[in-house]
């Protein structure tokens, strides 16, 4: 459902509980993007990770409805962490990664199994838009 509020769009979903999983040894980067969600719904379980091996735990198919991923995790490059999500755990949810575009680094992220790739430094008001686009998909 998308309730209009002046001009901006604001999606409402079915579900009550979304699990979200963000990659990132960035503290701040993880509380901005805890604060963007907060402006969804209030009802998100969030975890998160800092390490390749802490992906290599996941159960395979585990129940995921976003994954957001910075480039800087420990372990191994992004890209390769989001290859591992999608071929060898099955994870198939929208992934979203966060990133600076050096290095074909947009081009790896894509190629790798991200379904977004946001520019860093980022606006907060397009990563809502992107992330309620994502759950959007995800839940039609």
């Amino acid at each position: 459902m998308v309730i209009l509020i002046g001009n901006t769009a604001i999606i409402t979903f079915m579900r009550e509980h979304f699990n979200i999983i963000i990659f990132s040894v960035d503290l701040v980067f993880v509380n901005i993007l805890k604060q963007i969600l907060g402006e969804i719904d209030k009802k998100f379980q969030i975890s998160v990770y800092q390490l390749f091996s802490e992906a290599q735990n996941f159960p395979e198919n585990k129940s995921v409805d976003l994954i957001l991923v910075d480039d800087l995790i420990i372990g191994t490059p992004s890209y390769e962490l989001i290859s591992f999500l999608r071929l060898n755990r099955k994870i198939l949810c929208p992934l979203i990664y966060f990133g600076i575009n050096e290095h074909n680094g947009e081009r790896k992220a894509l190629l790798s199994g991200a379904n977004y790739f946001i520019n860093k430094p980022f606006n907060p008001d397009n990563v809502l838009r992107v992330i309620q686009d994502g759950l959007e998909n995800k839940h039609q």
